[in-house]
């Protein structure tokens, strides 16, 4: 049963996995392993309460083992930020030792607990504490810089890079092919670059801006392995080649040398490039996707045309995600057009509640490539941080970000500016802790510069 859970929240099934929850919890109330996968449910969900009460009840079991210690103060961190009441976790944050442990991510995940809170002064003296006693650990480092990043310093950059070292693919991803074919950032003098996959989908849109960058630093070619669903669009960057993500091993072989996606940042490293610029990708013809827009731009009958993309199924998703509840006044709007970007537990979730009646649903059978595409029909893109923003900002489109307080290190704990596309994007952020409807009505503000003078309902 608990295997068939697990695989549930993993397709993004959460309904499905809280169903079979709460059916063994029914025969066994006090099992602990089912209620750890209750309150991940209830997270995913945006179930940030009672989300919280099942995570309580977890770290009150005496002699609970690491692994469901961990989680559960993890996710009541969680939790507490997008509550607003990111004290809750304190009690729990450091009641147990870790720094004994033989495994170096153990010993991280007391800052990682405090950053995933707010506390990112806390967890910034917490992770110098870890390097002094281990100067030159990888882990440690690249969490370090990746806590830097979220105070907005970019003195976290090379830190955090050591993420896309040979150093730390030994340490902790020893079974992988040809690490010392890896690039670090070193002139390429002519040799063949492959680019792989590591990350998501939105980190292969933000990260390929370097690809030109190889070129200047001497690369010969450069080949980058991704999905079939994007190929038009990768290739727009300047790639010589572009083949599908199952002949990744294939690519490394032929190559001189390989980077993971996040590893690209290793050129804006070398040229000291903090700041990025939007519009370096193009989308492909689609009759598909004209075809959508032609039917949005009817449906719209001269209003603006918003694209929406609110809820991430994907690991920590939960940590950046809007509760569907927050977003009942863009809904309500008359005066612009809604082009629904979202997939999987928000698309359903938005159906299930009676919005989005007036709205254009994008088919989840979709490409990246067609979505691209469609996207550059609209007048704006408002997303968190997932594959639409960085689609849309690499595209150019006019993109809000939807952030909480909380944020991806990437965009340096601004305000108001993205750092990523400066010229076509900017960040709609929570006001405090856990306001999502403070960030809304910031986008509404946003959205009425754009809109016509046409009544709201209501």
């Amino acid at each position: 049963m608990i295997d068939t859970i697990a695989q549930s929240i993993d397709r993004g099934e959460f309904e499905v996995a809280e169903a079979l929850v709460m059916e063994a919890l029914a025969i066994e109330p006090d099992s602990l392993p089912h209620r750890v996968k209750l309150a991940s449910c209830l997270l995913k969900q945006l179930r940030f309460g009672e989300a919280a009460e099942q995570w309580l009840w977890v770290l009150g079991k005496p002699d609970l083992d690491l692994p469901s210690r961990i989680a559960a103060t993890h996710g009541l961190a969680i939790c507490a930020a997008q509550s607003g009441q990111p004290s809750l976790v304190l009690p729990y944050a450091d009641t147990f030792d870790l720094r004994s442990s033989p495994h170096t991510s153990d010993r991280c995940w007391y800052p990682r607990i405090l950053s995933a809170a707010g506390y990112d002064e806390e967890a910034e003296a917490a992770t110098r504490a870890l390097l002094k006693d281990e100067p030159g650990d990888p882990f440690i480092r690249q969490c370090l810089g990746a806590i830097w990043l979220q105070l907005g310093d970019t003195a976290g950059y090379r830190e955090f890079l050591e993420f896309s070292t040979r150093r730390f693919f030994r340490s902790y991803y020893g079974q992988t092919l040809l690490i010392d074919r890896m690039w670090e950032g070193e002139n390429l003098d002519g040799q063949s670059i492959a680019i792989v996959p590591h990350g998501g989908f939105g980190d292969y849109f933000q990260f390929v801006r370097y690809v030109p960058t190889l070129k200047a630093m001497g690369a010969r070619t450069v080949t980058i392995a991704g999905t079939p669903r994007a190929h038009h669009l990768l290739a727009s960057s300047g790639v010589d080649e572009v083949v599908a993500d199952y002949e990744i091993e294939a690519v490394k072989e032929r190559s001189d040398r390989w980077v993971g996606s996040y590893g690209l940042a290793w050129a804006a490293e070398r040229h000291e490039a903090v700041e990025g610029r939007g519009g370096y990708l193009r989308a492909p013809p689609s009759e598909t996707a004209t075809a959508i827009a032609e039917a949005m731009r009817a449906r719209a009958a001269g209003r603006p045309c918003i694209g929406l993309y609110w809820h991430s199924d994907m690991h920590l998703g939960e940590a950046k995600s809007v509760p569907l509840p927050a977003l009942a006044p863009l809904f309500a709007r008359t005066d612009i057009h809604l082009l629904i970007l979202q997939r999987g537990f928000g698309l359903r979730r938005m159906v299930e509640a009676g919005l989005g009646a007036d709205a254009t649903v994008v088919g989840e059978e979709l490409s990246f490539d067609e979505t691209g595409t469609l996207i550059t029909a609209l007048d704006g893109v408002a997303t968190i941080c997932a594959w639409p923003f960085h689609l849309s900002g690499a595209l150019g489109v006019r993109t809000w970000l939807l952030a909480s307080r909380v944020m991806d290190g990437r965009h340096l704990n601004r305000e108001r500016t993205s750092v990523l596309y400066p010229e076509n994007a900017k960040l709609v952020r929570q006001p405090a802790f856990g306001d999502w409807p403070g960030a809304v009505a910031r986008l509404m503000s946003e959205l009425d510069a754009l809109a016509s003078p046409v009544p709201r309902a209501g």
